[in-house]
């Protein structure tokens, strides 16, 4: 069972919609951030999360596996942790 199934279980089957890089994902309402990465289709483990509110940002990097809660039609970007090509 992965961590999005175990997440998606604790809250009853509770979901929101929300945004990843400019694509819808189903997520738990209350979940970690690598959760939404992986259910987003994302690699957690090269990437992480940021929510967009406004004008804010707000890093998950180094906390993907902190508990947050998520509401209808947030919107996230993740960030690759990996090196940046050069040209």
């Amino acid at each position: 069972m992965t961590t999005a199934d175990t997440q998606h279980e604790k809250t009853g089957g509770k979901t929101v919609t929300v945004t990843v890089d400019g694509e819808p994902a189903e997520v738990s309402k209350r979940t970690t951030p690598n959760a939404v990465l992986v259910l987003a289709g994302i690699d957690a483990g090269t990437h992480y999360l940021v929510r967009i509110t406004g004008r804010h940002q707000h890093s998950f990097a180094g906390r993907g596996e902190e508990e947050i809660n998520v509401h209808e039609r947030e919107t996230f970007v993740s960030v690759s942790t990996g090196p940046t090509p050069t040209a």
